[in-house]
């Protein structure tokens, strides 16, 4: 359902719950900590007591001295059931001789005791308090306070912060609910321009949006457009180039297949069917390397399988030792008797089909190939090295381009062994390069293989 669907600005507003519910728990640790600070709290019981003997220090006439004293008491514990706060605040007036002459009618017949100039605490009718004891030139004056237990006081202070928060929250969230709906505005103006694109239009986007952070988001849109042309365009160059190489091989077939229909000559028929046969397998060649091609560009990758590497390369050169011993060349293999890891062995056998396959194309009769495996780091490094014709170095660069063929041979292929090999070591979290051959001739190219991911 639409509604339910998450949204940003809800998002938001739900985060704000849980950081006013921190703000109020913080607020509600300082409030505490404030509240049951004995220090802070003897303290105003200090200044409390202080005060009200200042108020009575000068005065002579007992009754005026009582007076005070009971008015204070009054006026405090008036505040305290005004606000039901638990328990009373008491006051006792002695004069010099000791005799009391006024004690807060609260407090029954308790009586207060403490050192003078201290704070101490004290157990009265049951309840702890903290007692004052100052002492003047007449009078002697005591005050106590009592300790509040900790649950009233979270009870008292939660319920106040609580109505404060709640009155708070609209008046934060108000604003930065219009702040991220203003802060959207951009996203779903970049949203209609790219629903108004046609199906077929990659141009960039050509939107500056106002905000910094938006600005990381057009520009990675407008790479991936741009990666997108460029893929397009490569496909479209790709199957133009598989046509043009297609159309040879079969327009030898169909002018051979006429050959074999008009002519009775058998010389000119065995000839005619030589070289539809090779055209045939020239054109099976072309499929098979483009749907390797194809394979290998567009499918998942799978999850490396553990293997021995040495003995899946031994049973790939064995394959192709045949076109080796048929031109006399040296194959050799140098490699580990065991050499495990986890690839994926497509990709990894394609690697080697192909490299090895055009070494020994394009090695003149009688010359080496040789294949060297080896652990490097964590992964891999295959190298196929060769003594032929080489590669001429401003070449270098196109020779893992598709349908690339360099020129000098005659050696029969598509342009797509490497390209294969670049597109299978990409797979393995690799990459191939090309160095000087054998003895300084031909080629060797290096396929460095990363650990498995």
């Amino acid at each position: 359902m639409k509604m339910l669907r998450p949204t940003l600005v809800r998002r938001v507003t739900l985060a704000l719950l849980p950081a006013f519910a921190l703000v109020w728990l913080v607020l509600m640790a300082r409030q505490f900590y404030n509240a049951t600070d004995r220090q802070a709290l003897d303290q105003n019981l200090q200044t409390l007591g202080d005060n009200v003997l200042a108020s009575i220090a000068a005065i002579d006439n007992a009754g005026e001295a009582r007076a005070i004293v009971a008015a204070t008491s009054a006026l405090l514990n008036h505040s305290y059931r005004t606000n039901n706060v638990p328990g009373s605040v008491l006051m006792e007036l002695r004069d010099a001789r000791g005799a009391r002459l006024f004690f807060s009618p609260e407090g029954g017949r308790a009586s207060l005791r403490a050192s003078a100039g201290k704070v101490s605490g004290a157990d009265l009718n049951g309840q702890q308090f903290r007692v004052y004891r100052g002492d003047a030139a007449r009078w002697s004056l005591l005050v106590a306070a009592p300790q509040l237990s900790a649950w009233w006081l979270i009870r008292s202070m939660g319920g106040g912060l609580t109505v404060d928060m709640l009155i708070a929250f609209p008046f934060v969230l108000l604003p930065i609910w219009v702040a991220v709906a203003r802060g959207l505005r951009p996203l779903q103006r970049l949203s209609d321009r790219i629903v108004a694109k046609g199906p077929d239009d990659l141009a960039a986007l050509g939107f500056d949006p106002k905000y910094a952070e938006l600005r990381p988001l057009t520009a990675a849109l407008d790479r991936l457009l741009a990666q997108l042309r460029d893929k397009l365009a490569r496909e479209h160059r790709f199957v133009q180039d598989a046509a043009h190489e297609l159309r040879t091989p079969l327009a030898v077939v169909l002018a051979q297949a006429h050959v074999l229909v008009m002519t009775a000559d058998p010389a000119q028929r065995v000839d005619a069917e030589r070289r539809m046969g090779q055209a045939i397998a020239r054109a099976s060649h072309l499929i098979e390397q483009l749907l390797a091609l194809a394979q290998i560009d567009h499918q998942a990758t799978p999850a490396p399988h553990a293997a021995d590497v040495a003995q899946l390369l031994r049973r790939e050169l064995a394959l192709l030792a045949p076109a080796a011993i048929a031109r006399a060349i040296d194959l050799s293999l140098e490699a580990p008797d065991v050499l495990p890891h986890a690839l994926d062995l497509h990709a990894f056998e394609s690697i080697v089909h192909n490299l090895v396959g055009n070494a020994l194309a394009y090695v003149q009769r009688g010359g080496q190939v040789r294949v060297v495996l080896q652990r490097r780091g964590g992964g891999l490094c295959l190298s196929v090295a060769d003594d032929g014709p080489g590669i001429a170095a401003p070449l270098r660069t196109l020779v893992f381009d598709r349908f690339f063929r360099g020129s000098g041979h005659d050696a029969p292929g598509a342009g797509l062994g490497l390209a294969i090999v670049r597109a299978a070591a990409a797979r393995l979290h690799g990459s191939v390069s090309l160095e000087a051959g054998i003895d300084g001739r031909g080629c060797t190219f290096v396929v460095a293989i990363m650990a498995p991911q």
